[in-house]
């Protein structure tokens, strides 16, 4: 689970577990946010163990992003316990939370490192896009460079979340999907809402993207209401299935 803060990971990676146990899979729950104060579910392999990310932020007179790459830093050199740890618990599917400062996970080397690692799994990935920061042309093509960012970095096959149905207005939902299955609706609405410069550099970055972001599952979904859970489960699985997962 990937996203921007506020996105809903952590929300997300507690509803879905309880919609696997409930349709009879055996599922395990993985944080990997040592900063994690309070998390909405209770994780059977928790990064806290490995780390103390206050003590970290304390003896070395860190700020709290630099002692969360430190933190995640002596992560990576735990990796092969937690790789271990995953194996034995031999359930079906294993839901890993990821930090909520998503730039100082996926476009570390740190991150990649841990990635790389959970990939000796059939491994896909789940990028929550939040409908409240992508409800403009402009923030939407920003979310969708960020999430085709996240992609090539972390380079697992993606499935795009549109996170919080149960809040974001239906006209921002409708919106939202319609930019992502046509190309030339969000062409219209960039060049209708923006001008000068700003227009030209939305619609050229929309343009490269949206071929690229055609690839992607996209579903909707809300971790109160559980609504989507079952397309969301269903994008993962054939992802896994068809051994689209296996990128280079």
């Amino acid at each position: 689970m990937v996203g921007t803060a506020g996105s809903g990971k952590s929300s997300l990676t507690a509803a879905y577990s309880e919609w696997l146990k409930q349709n009879e899979q055996s599922v395990a729950t993985v944080n990997l946010d040592p900063a994690a104060a309070v998390l909405p579910y209770e994780p059977d392999i928790d990064v806290r163990e490995y780390v103390d990310y206050e003590r970290m932020m304390l003896m070395h007179s860190l700020g709290p992003n630099a002692a969360l790459i430190a933190s995640i830093r002596e992560v990576v050199r735990e990796v092969e316990d937690l790789v271990s740890e995953i194996n034995d618990l031999n359930v079906d599917f294993v839901l890993v939370d990821t930090p909520g400062q998503l730039e100082l996970f996926a476009f570390r080397k740190e991150g990649r490192i841990v990635v790389k690692a959970l990939r000796r799994f059939p491994s896909v990935l789940t990028y929550l896009l939040d409908p409240a920061a992508s409800h403009t042309t402009r923030l939407f093509a920003s979310s969708l460079f960020l999430a085709t960012s996240v992609y090539l970095s972390l380079n697992l096959q993606t499935v795009i979340a549109i996170s919080k149905l149960d809040i974001v207005p239906r006209r921002v939902l409708a919106r939202i999907k319609r930019w992502i299955t046509s190309q030339e609706a969000l062409e219209v609405d960039i060049e209708s809402r923006s001008q000068g410069m700003q227009m030209l550099i939305t619609r050229d970055i929309a343009h490269i993207l949206h071929d690229i972001g055609r690839t992607f599952p996209v579903v909707t979904i809300s971790s109160k209401t559980m609504d989507g859970m079952g397309e969301l489960h269903g994008a993962i699985t054939r992802i896994v299935s068809e051994g689209e997962y296996e990128l280079r």
